[in-house]
């Protein structure tokens, strides 16, 4: 017998009509009828009466029912853990992160994820969330951590967007042992020397996007797009920046540095986990994404940590302004209103 004559009776006896049987099948409504009367002429029963207002089951299309509703269920049980053992069985994934989330979180998550599936091997791309964005709508990944703010670029029609939690760009300087640690209103932003990612990164454009709201003025001593040796050059002078939350409480734990929250306004940004639309997420790689969700979370929890003592921040071993720093570009002087 052929399981999908079965499967159009089913949904004939559920939805009560040929039409909307055929709209949920997704099939023409002459191929319903045909493919009824075939299961009848092979069963040699009458399973619906057809009458000039419709059609109804007959005893013989009830008692059918019952027999095969439960084996319908079951089947598409089976398929369904089916595909979800066929999809742990994948060796390989590509995942891509923004720079600035993965220089705080790709080590604790990668570990993590290896513990539990070492026979999986990942391939990490770091990217600008636009760029990621683009390459999860082509299939280039698997699915990839973007930062999405509110001069963000649109999502692809064909990237669906899981959110895993929201976070604010906060205030850094050196700790120096001495000093505030109460919020920053944005307008005190105005005169401080700061160093920053270039613009193209997301969190910069939404940075100038909120000093332009309030109609303060940033002032650039350099740009430089790697999270590690920017926070570097804040610990070990004078200048100042402005990054996200996860980035600077990785940073703090082993550079003496101050944190300050910005406000009036705050700078929220959500981060999501991004996929193809018509490729669900495998159990592995859902996984991953849990295993992110829980890193975040454990990163942003509870309040802000507080500065160091004078000789806790001394005792550091920071980076030697004699070290190079790479793709840092001297801003002498330059403003920027947003």
């Amino acid at each position: 017998m052929d399981f999908k004559l079965v499967e159009t009776f089913l949904c004939v006896f559920e939805e009560g009509n040929v039409t909307r049987a055929a709209a949920k099948l997704n099939i023409v409504q002459p191929a319903v009828s045909t493919q009824i009367k075939k299961l009848e002429a092979t069963l040699k029963l009458e399973l619906f009466e057809r009458t000039p207002r419709g059609i109804s089951p007959t005893p013989s299309g009830r008692a059918l029912y019952r027999l095969f509703a439960p084996v319908l269920e079951s089947f598409r049980t089976a398929e369904h853990q089916a595909h979800a053992l066929s999809s742990t069985q994948i060796h390989e994934m590509s995942v891509g992160l923004n720079p600035f989330a993965s220089d705080a979180l790709t080590g604790d998550v990668l570990q993590a994820f290896r513990i539990r599936y070492p026979e999986v091997e990942v391939h990490v791309e770091e990217e600008l969330s636009d760029t990621l964005l683009r390459h999860v709508a082509d299939g280039a990944l698997d699915l990839a951590i973007v930062h999405f703010g509110t001069q963000s670029v649109g999502i692809p029609a064909a990237v669906a967007a899981v959110p895993l939690a929201d976070e604010e760009l906060v205030f850094v300087e050196r700790d120096t042992g001495a000093g505030s640690s109460e919020p920053l209103h944005f307008t005190e932003l105005a005169g401080r020397p700061l160093v920053l990612p270039k613009s193209r990164l997301g969190f910069r454009r939404d940075l100038e996007y909120a000093a332009a709201q309030c109609q303060t003025s940033i002032s650039l001593a350099l740009e430089i797009n790697a999270p590690g040796p920017l926070l570097d050059i804040v610990a070990n002078g004078e200048l100042a920046t402005v990054v996200p939350e996860i980035t600077a409480r990785r940073a703090m734990e082993h550079l003496p540095l101050r944190i300050r929250r910005l406000i009036q306004p705050q700078v929220i940004r959500s981060i999501l986990c991004v996929h193809r639309r018509d490729r669900p997420l495998s159990p592995i790689l859902a996984q991953f994404a849990a295993i992110v969700k829980s890193k975040i979370e454990g990163q942003l929890a509870g309040p802000l940590p507080k500065p160091r003592s004078r000789r806790e921040a001394a005792d550091l071993n920071v980076w030697s302004s004699a070290e190079p720093v790479p793709d840092v570009r001297p801003l002498r002087g330059r403003r920027t209103h947003g």
